[in-house]
């Protein structure tokens, strides 16, 4: 079995051992690093290799938006999911804006966090129910007439939208009533029209670059 690498972000001591834990607990995951700070994430993803990364975002030094954006600047490749107690739309603009993959609150991210790196690896978004309500009414998600959307059809910008949200696709065919490789061609043809490799990519192209 090849298990998904992961690199946890947390200030707080106790938290992080609990979420090292739950990673080194489990047989589909490696624990590629525990760290109380992102003032090294760049040497520390190079060292170690992670390939999805857990990150809060206050955190001493430098706030985990700022590291995320470095990390996706020069590894755009991995994944990075916020792990936060925070829910205000300017931190959420900002970390999505800055290339993180999900959007989790600590609150509850506990029982979700194995599922979360999974559906990230699997070219989902998860994002917190509270949270994806907030995305959906940013700025950035309020076009889509043609000329905002790279002349995506109606049905792509709904997938798309969805996915945004956290779906995955067995949840977006059975909310659009479509077979799950119907999903899968409109997801192809989505990236190909945008010339992207990931959801993420996907809903900055469309929903931030274009607004912003």
């Amino acid at each position: 079995m090849v298990r998904i690498k992961v690199a946890i972000y947390e200030d707080n001591n106790g938290l992080r051992e609990i979420l090292s834990s739950i990673i080194r607990e489990s047989e589909e995951f490696e624990l590629a690093g525990e760290f109380g700070h992102c003032l090294d994430v760049v040497q520390n993803t190079k060292a170690f290799a992670p390939e999805v990364v857990i990150m809060d975002i206050d955190m001493p030094g430098r706030t985990g938006i700022e590291g995320v954006k470095e990390l996706k600047s020069i590894y755009p490749e991995v994944e990075v999911i916020m792990n936060t107690v925070f829910d205000d739309d300017d931190r959420i603009f900002n970390a999505l804006k800055a290339g993180a993959t999900g959007y989790l609150l600590k609150k509850n991210s506990l029982a979700t966090l194995l599922t979360a790196i999974k559906d990230v690896k699997n070219g989902g978004a998860p994002i917190s129910p509270s949270i994806a309500r907030k995305v959906l009414q940013l700025p950035f998600a309020a076009g889509t007439d043609s000329n905002s959307t790279y002349n995506l059809s109606e049905r792509e910008v709904d997938i798309l939208k969805l996915l945004s949200k956290g779906f995955s696709y067995k949840m977006v065919a059975s909310e659009l009533i479509i077979s799950l490789d119907t999903v899968r061609t409109y997801v192809k043809r989505i990236y190909d029209k945008l010339h992207v490799h990931s959801v993420t990519e996907a809903v900055h192209k469309v929903f931030i670059e274009k607004k912003f």
